[in-house]
């Protein structure tokens, strides 16, 4: 199974996947992309842009995964607006262009992008909300319960899973990661359509 990981930081979605599917990640940022390698040698890893590298190549892969920046979607970030140093930041519309384009042009692949639950009513349903996260899918992905005591080891430095060596603002990049037994769940979901 060819798979394609966008945005794919330093590989949380992607860690229980196992050896049977051939990853190509696409990491915009080089430091992050050094660690993805280092953690998962045998992936092919692309520093570039995740959009262009869509639009270039989707057509080449079985799988396609998806997860843009959240920040300016997220709760967090729209719950600051009253502290003197808030910069107030429009959404990040790309996360919808993103799955327009694959509900458009995705059907020879199974896709999903994921991302935070916003602060405002999401403009396209999601197949399924797990956790604090949106997933948008062309096949179905039944709910997963989450552990928050697994989740909050990852957000602490210290216990990360890998060497962070040349990572500015590790601790968001550690959040950053999907909770790679939910990323599981997702790839065996995808499976059960092939």
């Amino acid at each position: 199974m060819k798979v394609l990981n966008l945005y794919a930081g330093i590989g949380g979605n992607r860690a229980e996947w196992g050896d049977d599917v051939e990853v190509t990640a696409v990491e915009f940022d080089q430091s992050i992309a050094n660690v993805y390698q280092n953690r998962f040698p045998d992936d092919k890893v692309i520093v570039g842009d995740a959009v262009e590298f869509l639009l270039d190549n989707y057509l080449d892969y079985d799988f396609i995964w998806a997860s843009p920046p959240c920040q300016t979607h997220s709760t967090i970030i729209n719950s600051q607006y009253t502290r003197d140093s808030y910069n107030a930041k429009l959404p990040d519309m790309s996360l919808y262009q993103m799955i327009l384009f694959l509900k458009g042009h995705g059907r020879k692949c199974k896709w999903v992008v994921e991302n935070v639950k916003p602060y405002y009513e999401p403009l396209i349903e999601p197949t399924v909300i797990i956790d604090r996260h949106l997933y948008w899918s062309n096949f179905h992905i039944s709910d997963f319960n989450v552990d928050k005591k697994y989740l909050i080891k990852y957000v602490k430095v210290k216990d990360a899973p890998v060497d962070m060596t040349g990572i500015k603002d590790k601790r968001q990049v550690i959040r950053n990661q999907v909770d790679s037994r939910i990323g599981k769940h997702v790839l065996d979901a995808a499976k059960g359509f092939f």
